[in-house]
């Protein structure tokens, strides 16, 4: 039974997500930009991807049982002709992690892109140190692509990132 549900963004969320953005542990793992967020540019983000689903689409990560939105999957970059797009996730709300909702959140979206989009190639950066992730990855069929050398700057250090990939017909969700 499904635990999660995908589903658009509102102007609701906004108070979530602007919260999420300014945590540490969101901007030291993923590899956004490390400036704080205000609610000007949190609400201009929302008019971008609640206006346009191509070539981004961001889809809430729902707790079904009781309707919280906990995180974020987005599928950015989406390029119709060579049929590919960049993922990317988190779980803002620190309560719902370690519970294997990243997982099952992670297969709907290759299943998404794979079948209503029609990609054939989805693939992601991930920091080298982010172990945790990594395992997601991995356990939801991406292989390792490659490794981008000091590609991210991060608290005044330099950081690797793997490259990362799932093709279609490797996708078992």
């Amino acid at each position: 039974m499904n635990k999660i549900k995908l589903r658009a963004l509102t102007t609701n969320d906004i108070e979530n997500t602007l919260l999420w953005h300014n945590q540490d542990d969101i901007s030291d793992f993923y590899s956004g930009h490390p400036f704080p967020v205000n609610i000007e540019m949190e609400t201009k983000w929302y008019k971008k991807i609640l206006t346009s689903n191509f070539p981004l689409t961001v889809f809430g990560i729902e707790y079904i049982e009781n309707q919280c939105l906990i995180g974020i999957t987005v599928l950015k970059d989406i390029n119709l002709i060579n049929r590919s797009a960049e993922y990317a996730i988190y779980i803002g709300n620190k309560d719902y992690r370690g519970k294997g909702l990243s997982n099952e959140a992670t297969v709907e979206t290759l299943r998404f892109g794979f079948y209503k989009l029609g990609l054939n190639r989805i693939y992601l950066r991930v920091l080298e140190e982010n172990e945790v992730a990594i395992s997601l990855y991995k356990s939801t069929g991406f292989i390792r692509e490659g490794l981008l050398r000091n590609s991210v700057l991060k608290n005044n250090t330099f950081k690797n990132e793997l490259l990362m990939a799932i093709l279609k017909d490797e996708f078992r969700g």
